[in-house]
């Protein structure tokens, strides 16, 4: 199920569905009324197009999951690229832990590295900066910090078996039907920043375990903040910074460490567009604000 606005990426995340060992049996494109004219079905048979009279990344994905059939559902952006064993290795996990919802190992598309992976080091700057996010627990692989910074994990030399994890990213993730969260749980317009932090803290509170599986790989191209130019880093950042704020009120965390996080960021950025070096990657490493682009009213 891909909620989208009907892209030039689309046409790749459906081509790769369909050429992997497992294809599901309906693609559900889910898309707002007045782009629902564009030709999005690129002629394959078991693609359908549900026209949504709502708009935005989570209201068009929930009325996904209300309309999608069959045991197992997955939710994917449309700038996905899946791998070939993608589906069948997160179906198969789910098969085995029927009270779970499971993502796959996020790659960045040209290095197939983790997105998640760290660049920074091991410096004392860097265990500073941890201590100051998450107290001396610092840094930790699949998990929220207590600045609310989500941190992805890199699978690799892990064992076989999924990893438990404190969130999932949204842009590829496999539920069974019955776990469905079906309400629209994003009260903001535009960008649904933080998005998969909500889901993931609504799947846990209906107990759903939160699963990622090292076998399952799937591709996207990333976006580091610091390479947006003023203006735009501080429209998005104010934006992230509002859901972020809403995100820790519903988790009942402490906001102390999140607002810190947002004055380094700013002075980190500020730094760099004065001294001429915009660019790079983002502020904390591990976070979704360097992952898939995200779906624009």
């Amino acid at each position: 199920m891909i909620a989208t606005l009907g892209g030039p990426t689309l046409k790749g995340t459906i081509e790769t569905l369909n050429r992997g060992s497992v294809v599901p049996a309906e693609i559900l494109i889910c898309i707002p009324l007045p782009e629902a004219s564009r030709d999005i079905g690129f002629g394959f048979s078991n693609v359908r197009i549900l026209q949504t009279m709502v708009r935005g990344q989570v209201a068009q994905r929930v009325e996904g999951f209300k309309h999608a059939e069959g045991p197992f559902v997955m939710q994917l952006d449309d700038d996905i690229l899946l791998d070939h064993e993608c589906v069948a290795n997160l179906q198969a996990t789910l098969q085995r832990f029927p009270g779970a919802a499971v993502a796959p190992n996020l790659l960045e598309l040209e290095s197939r590295e983790s997105v998640y992976r760290i660049r920074h080091g091991d410096g004392l700057p860097r265990r500073i900066y941890n201590w100051l996010m998450n107290g001396k627990e610092g840094y930790r692989e699949g998990t929220i910090l207590k600045s609310g910074s989500p941190i992805g994990i890199v699978p690799e030399g892990c064992a076989d078996g999924p990893l438990d994890v404190e969130w999932l990213a949204g842009g590829c993730v496999m539920h069974h039907k019955a776990n469905l969260v079906l309400e629209n749980y994003f009260p903001f317009g535009g960008k649904a920043y933080c998005e998969d932090m909500i889901h993931s803290h609504l799947l846990v509170r209906k107990g759903v375990r939160l699963l990622i599986e090292p076998r399952a790989s799937c591709c996207l191209e990333v976006s580091p903040p610091l390479r947006r130019p003023p203006a735009a880093f501080l429209r998005e950042t104010y934006r992230d910074f509002v859901v972020r704020r809403y995100y820790m009120k519903l988790s009942r965390r402490a906001a102390g460490r999140m607002y810190l996080y947002y004055f380094l960021l700013l002075f980190r950025y500020g730094y760099l567009w004065i001294a001429g070096k915009l660019g790079g990657d983002p502020a904390s490493p591990g976070e979704t604000k360097s992952g898939p682009k995200r779906l624009s009213d």
